[in-house]
């Protein structure tokens, strides 16, 4: 039921304004000054203010201030007056109300606004249908795809979202994990606070530095490895999303703190003494199947049964149908978007025939990650119409040139350009696998993360 704020110091008045906004189906608060509407506006979120212009502490137009913003950034205040004047009218519109009404106040033209103040439950029909049509047309916040594999993850973060649960988003390398968990974050009651991303092997390059690695976690007050009280993941992320990338990678350690921040709800800093609330929610990732993790002896099964209680498959590429053709239409879109908002040219590049063809005949090992590397290596050098994932293979930029299975350079090239063609190049020929990647190259993986870190490839 929508809820209507009057600000009415005359009795009759108010009596006779409450019982018409109630009759139309409002729930009713009232006011006989400014500083009892201040007062109620603490308590509560009206859908409507309706309010005399002159009030015995003030002008009706003070309150203007005080109110909340609303999501479409508009809250209908209907300003009464029995005096109107061209100047108080302006003066109204320069702040922003939605209109006037003359005392005595005209009963059918009151309804007739009121008639257009949106009712909670038709917002809601709105919000659905609207996401209904976005989700037939391959939609869903930032997620691409109407293949009924991804349908599925639709429901289910749909589902997931108001809930403050813990979440686990499972899926091959590449899938679109943190893709899912923005979206479930813009969906939820939290989508105002940060998203904070934490890669949890970087836990492994913090092994070498006198900060205890709960810190990281907890924050930690001053003390070893630190001169002042340091902010943690938790208390970065309040009243927003922690997403933790890979958590079967969290030593067994900090696993446990997690485990026993989730089930208390609070947390102590490293050093500290004083528990926290935890006001952040939780969503992880895993590449690995969590039933072989736990087996494995990588993942504490007491937080896997913690996370698994509410969590989300992602599928690969492979098996969502035609989704791989939408989802190269939609990077070439925002190439496109890109380029024109430079102001460095004009631009509308588009997928031909054949390229469609081959997204639908790859299998794609790397998921979505590879598909938006090959397409827009395949953008930069394609004409109007991009028609193939093959267009770079044997082509020169630069000095460097991709054929196939080798890569040729030109003498000169800089060092650290013929490392990132190489890099690149070996990952394209395993499909995007990085541990072997990393065995071709004679690298280890974590040198390899710390190359792909610098490409921003990671």
């Amino acid at each position: 039921m929508p809820h209507a704020l009057i600000v009415e110091d005359d009795p009759n008045s108010l009596s006779g304004l409450s019982a018409i906004v109630a009759a139309d189906g409002f729930s009713v608060d009232t006011a006989v000054s400014l500083a009892e509407a201040r007062a109620a506006l603490s308590r509560f979120i009206p859908d409507v203010v309706l309010i005399d212009l002159n009030l015995p502490d003030g002008s009706g137009l003070d309150l203007l201030s005080h109110l909340p913003a609303q999501p479409d950034g508009v809250l209908p205040v209907i300003v009464m007056t029995g005096n109107a004047t061209v100047e108080s009218a302006i003066e109204g519109l320069r702040h922003g109300i939605w209109d006037y009404l003359l005392k005595p106040v005209n009963i059918p033209r009151l309804r007739s606004l009121l008639a257009r103040i949106p009712r909670p439950y038709e917002l809601t029909e709105e919000v659905q249908a609207l996401r209904a049509k976005l989700r037939r047309l391959g939609r869903f916040g930032p997620m691409i795809g109407r293949s009924n594999a991804i349908q599925h993850v639709y429901d289910s973060i749909e589902r997931l979202a108001p809930t403050e649960s813990a979440v686990l988003i499972a899926g091959e390398a590449g899938a679109g994990k943190e893709v899912a968990a923005r979206t479930l974050h813009e969906m939820s009651r939290r989508r105002k606070g940060p998203f904070v991303v934490f890669d949890c092997r970087g836990f492994a390059r913090d092994t070498d530095t006198d900060r205890p690695l709960d810190g990281i976690l907890l924050g930690q007050e001053p003390g070893i490895g630190a001169e002042r009280r340091e902010p943690g993941l938790f208390e970065q992320a309040a009243g927003g999303t922690l997403f933790l990338d890979e958590i079967a990678e969290l030593p067994l350690a900090q696993q446990e703190t997690l485990v026993r921040a989730l089930d208390s709800q609070t947390y102590t800093r490293a050093g500290g003494a004083n528990p926290i609330s935890l006001d952040c929610r939780i969503v992880a990732t895993m590449r690995k199947p969590p039933r072989e993790a736990v087996n494995a002896g990588v993942l504490r099964e007491d937080l896997w049964l913690r996370l698994d209680a509410a969590s989300v498959a992602l599928p690969p590429l492979r098996e969502r149908d035609d989704d791989a053709v939408l989802l190269a239409e939609a990077l070439v879109d925002d190439l496109n978007r890109e380029i024109n908002a430079s102001g460095l040219a004009t631009v509308n590049k588009r997928i031909g025939p054949n390229l469609m063809r081959e997204c639908l005949s790859y299998d794609w090992p790397g998921n979505v990650r590879e598909l938006h590397e090959r397409v827009r290596r395949a953008y930069n050098v394609s004409d109007d119409i991009v028609d193939t994932l093959r267009a770079d293979e044997a082509t020169t930029i630069g000095g460097r040139r991709v054929n196939g299975g080798s890569v040729q350079v030109t003498v000169g090239t800089p060092l650290s350009d013929v490392e990132d063609l190489l890099i690149r190049a070996t990952l394209d020929a395993v499909g995007g696998t990085r541990h072997r990647a990393a065995t071709l190259l004679g690298i280890s993986p974590k040198t390899l993360y710390n190359k792909l870190q610098r490409m921003k490839m990671a």
